[in-house]
């Protein structure tokens, strides 16, 4: 089987991209491409899907559990280039520079975010780094706080670590990749994130909340104006 070639995982401010196709499905309810190079981030991990274009034509993002590969899903209505996509045809894909910064930041924060709360004890179960949304969920089990000493805490924890521009690294282990915040954390992840935390700016706890056993941290991040 042919590879396809995840650029969004190895560069986030990959923006665009000439490349082959080397896939398309089409059926009378969709028409979907698969790109040799593929610079899309599809939903997953709690972050939205990228949005953007191929051969001037808007696409959604969607991973296929059994090959890996993120295939492209046109519009029903869509006016492809000389008709219809086809294979081997090399074509421009571009996705949208603010919104893959936004996203990037908001996943890198939350990874953040959760280095710092987990050595008060809660246990992760889950998080949402969509924008207007992030937060990072925890069951509390036994554990004893206050709710606003911890958001103070993660307050400092976050203003310091910004401060500090910590590396952001991708890696491997046991085949799956990771993301590394420098000196707190590493994590199984699939997602798009800042090389270094001085990348971001506005972060700031939102919220703290506790409903039926679970903890809930709000967050907001923001990716700053540096040239990237």
């Amino acid at each position: 089987m042919t590879e396809q070639s995840q650029i969004y995982l190895a560069d986030t401010y990959a923006y665009e991209a000439d490349t082959e196709i080397i896939g398309v499905d089409a059926s009378s309810a969709r028409v979907r491409i698969a790109l040799a190079r593929n610079i899309f981030h599809p939903q997953g991990g709690g972050q939205p899907h990228d949005r953007g274009t191929v051969a001037d034509t808007e696409v959604t993002p969607c991973k296929d559990a059994a090959s890996g590969w993120v295939w492209l899903t046109l519009p029903a209505d869509a006016e492809w280039p000389a008709g219809r996509p086809a294979e081997g045809v090399t074509v421009h894909s571009r996705i949208d520079p603010g919104l893959r910064r936004l996203h990037a930041a908001l996943h890198t924060a939350g990874h953040l975010v959760d280095a710092l709360a987990r050595p008060h004890g809660f246990q992760h179960t889950g998080n949402n780094h969509f924008p207007g949304q992030a937060r990072i969920e925890y069951a509390v089990g036994g554990a004893e706080f206050d709710k606003d000493e911890l958001a103070a805490a993660l307050t400092t924890g976050l203003d310091k670590a910004v401060a500090e521009a910590l590396p952001v690294t991708a890696g491997e282990q046991n085949g799956r990749r990771t993301i590394t915040i420098e000196g707190l954390a590493t994590e199984f992840c699939g997602g798009t994130h800042v090389t270094d935390l001085g990348l971001l700016t506005d972060v700031a706890v939102r919220s703290v909340k506790v409903k039926s056993g679970r903890l809930r941290i709000g967050y907001t991040a923001e990716h700053a104006e540096r040239a990237i």
